[in-house]
């Protein structure tokens, strides 16, 4: 007894030490800098503040926007949660889950002369880059925003840092891009007390878009496949909520062209139930993310794959299936942006 116990002390510490340590947010933020200077030292960032957003955080990698700026402040309204200073320019991170510096601490600081300064109003928007990195890898890397892209999971060299299945080589490129939870109408007045840990109690179902580009040179047919009962699902071990398209079949996409369709779930009541109840959400959200699966026909040839997820959704919407009433749900860790927003404007 005593040896098998000693063989799983030895065991625990082995595997163990295989786990790389999370990376802080301060080492994130010192990888993000060294490129953001490449771009300042090679005259891509002209501007004295330079806008650096986090758009999504995942388990394994995160994305930021890099762009010009004329204020500490975001084009979103919101204050920085970390300046850097390089060469007299002014690095200033946006981030989802880190509380904002106050404009006093930016004066005092002497990142700004004067504290009542605006949001950023910067109209040049041809100098805007996307960087992705690996949080335990040291991979990253730096695009060019183009005006031809619609979503940011279009980027062909950002696809394998977005959720869910990498289109290559695929005629159609397949996105989730919204889940939103509806509930019955008669919860319009209760919506903003609703606990989100009793979703399975009172959501009705999901509903939400799928981005559909296609990636050749000739039409694209998406249809039915008459040998199984649903065009998309999101699937859990034995467990499968389907995800109904409000769009009428056969849809004909155009080269190069893109299409949102729109979806309802059946009832997810039954599928809920084998979900945690804390977090339930986030568990939702997780395989909404990883775990949404095609099965349509393609060009009259049955399908059966991942599609991505747009991961720079941070928030869904709650709202009664009369739409009266929408309340922000955001994930895990993001601050409420509204609260942001009145915060830098300094709104009751």
């Amino acid at each position: 007894m005593l040896m098998r116990k000693l063989v799983y002390v030895v065991l625990l510490i082995i595997l163990g030490g295989c786990i790389p340590p999370s990376p802080s947010l301060e080492d994130i933020h010192q990888r993000v800098a060294k490129q953001v200077e490449v771009l300042i030292d090679s005259g891509y960032l002209l501007t004295t503040y330079i806008e650096i957003d986090e758009v999504f955080s995942t388990d394994s990698n995160s994305l930021y926007y890099i762009g010009e700026s004329d204020s500490p402040g975001s084009d979103g309204a919101e204050l920085p949660s970390r300046v850097i200073k390089y060469k007299e320019r002014y690095l200033c991170f946006i981030e989802l889950d880190e509380p904002e510096m106050s404009r006093t601490e930016l004066f005092e600081r002497g990142f700004v002369s004067d504290s009542n300064f605006h949001e950023n109003l910067c109209l040049n928007r041809g100098r805007d880059w996307l960087l992705a990195l690996r949080k335990y890898e040291d991979k990253h890397i730096l695009v060019k925003m183009l005006p031809n892209y619609y979503r940011l999971f279009e980027y062909p060299e950002l696809w394998s840092y977005f959720s869910g299945d990498i289109p290559q080589e695929k005629t159609a490129l397949m996105g989730l891009t919204s889940h939103d939870i509806i509930v019955p109408s008669s919860y319009i007045p209760d919506l903003f007390e609703l606990e989100i840990d009793s979703l399975k109690n009172y959501v009705e179902r999901f509903s939400g878009e799928i981005f559909v580009r296609n990636q050749t040179d000739s039409v694209l047919l998406l249809s039915r496949n008459l040998a199984r009962s649903m065009c998309y699902a999101v699937i859990n071990g034995p467990d499968t909520l389907k995800l109904v398209l409000r769009d009428s079949l056969p849809v004909a996409i155009a080269p190069h062209d893109f299409k949102s369709l729109k979806y309802d779930s059946e009832p997810p009541h039954s599928f809920l139930q084998n979900l945690p109840d804390k977090d339930i959400w986030m568990s939702m959200y997780k395989l909404f993310s990883d775990s949404t699966f095609c099965f349509l026909n393609i060009n009259n040839i049955p399908q059966k794959f991942r599609i991505m997820h747009n991961d720079a959704v941070y928030s869904s919407d709650l709202r009664d299936s009369l739409s009266k009433r929408v309340r922000y749900i955001y994930n895990k860790g993001v601050y409420d942006k509204e609260e942001r927003i009145r915060r830098f404007f300094k709104w009751d």
